[in-house]
């Protein structure tokens, strides 16, 4: 079952990786850090680093704004799908 969360932000200057914002919540009783916004040092590109089990995955800021825009038009739930069926047809 999803859960969702408050999302707390947390400012974090890394010697070294420059300023990044942390993205955490509160999962289980404890704070939990899940993923952080960074800038790229050699073109400033941003991206969101996602902690996932064994390390970290990468995803452009701008390519993650057309997957959001994508999913805006053309992700609905399966009830929304079942309310675009005509009354009392078998699909």
């Amino acid at each position: 079952m999803a859960f969702y969360p408050t999302i707390s932000t947390t400012w974090a200057g890394m010697h070294g990786e420059g300023m990044q914002l942390e993205l955490s919540c509160e999962f289980a009783g404890e704070k939990r850090h899940f993923a952080s916004f960074i800038a790229d040092p050699t073109d400033e590109t941003l991206s969101l680093e996602l902690t996932v089990p064994g390390g970290s995955i990468r995803i452009s800021v701008t390519q993650l704004e057309s997957l959001i825009a994508v999913a805006k038009k053309d992700v609905h739930s399966e009830a929304w799908y079942d309310k675009q069926l005509p009354s009392g047809s078998d699909g």
